[in-house]
């Protein structure tokens, strides 16, 4: 990977400028639009300065005005701790929204929720190398089937939980990865629904 060179004030001012831009509306701004703002009477004024950027690495050259190595991030609603009854996505039950880096989404981002984890029984599992602990923000991908082996949030009668999938003599086992031996398997014969399944864990510290 090439590194990146310094940057003259004025480039400094023209990459926060486009960044500033960007936010605001959500694409790469023009190379008008950057010149209204910095009120340059002529676009090949900026267009020089964003040439010398593409150069060092901070601008795409293939793609406009698009700023290199920010990552992309998409706002994924928490909605607490796992609900009892009420759907997952209900607005009353979105309590904030976590920004998450849209490159580890899967398809459309409003297929995924976060959940609060409560609880000990499944602090032995890992999870992109993470164990999911009372308090950790665990990221469900919304599908109603698993395979066997997932981590899944499955709604029993009024109570979810999350749980791994496994399969019993006639029946659906939810195990847990729990290093506490009162956490017991659930073994499921009807009356349950599969809700999503755990696609990461974010822990509660922010890693």
């Amino acid at each position: 990977m090439r590194m990146k060179t310094s940057l003259t004030n004025k480039q400094k001012i023209v990459l926060s400028t486009i960044t500033d831009l960007s936010n605001k509306k959500g694409s790469s701004p023009t190379l008008d639009e950057l010149r209204k703002e910095l009120k340059y009477p002529q676009i090949s004024s900026v267009q020089r300065h964003t040439d010398a950027l593409k150069e060092k690495g901070y601008l795409d050259k293939t793609r406009g005005l698009s700023i290199l190595n920010i990552d992309e991030k998409v706002k994924i609603p928490l909605v607490g701790n796992v609900p009892c009854g009420a759907p997952f996505l209900a607005v009353e039950n979105i309590e904030a929204y976590i920004p998450y880096d849209k490159s580890r989404i899967h398809g459309n981002s409003a297929d995924y929720f976060f959940l609060r984890a409560v609880g000990d029984s499944m602090n032995s599992a890992k999870i992109s190398e993470k164990t999911i602990e009372s308090g950790d923000y665990v990221l469900i991908k919304k599908q109603s089937t698993a395979d066997f082996g997932n981590r899944v949030v499955a709604l029993i009668g009024d109570e979810a939980t999350i749980k791994k999938l496994m399969p019993g003599e006639g029946c659906i086992r939810l195990e847990p990865e729990s290093t506490n031996p009162k956490n017991k398997p659930l073994y499921l014969f009807d009356d349950f629904s599969i809700q999503g399944v755990v696609a990461d864990v974010i822990k509660k510290g922010g890693n």
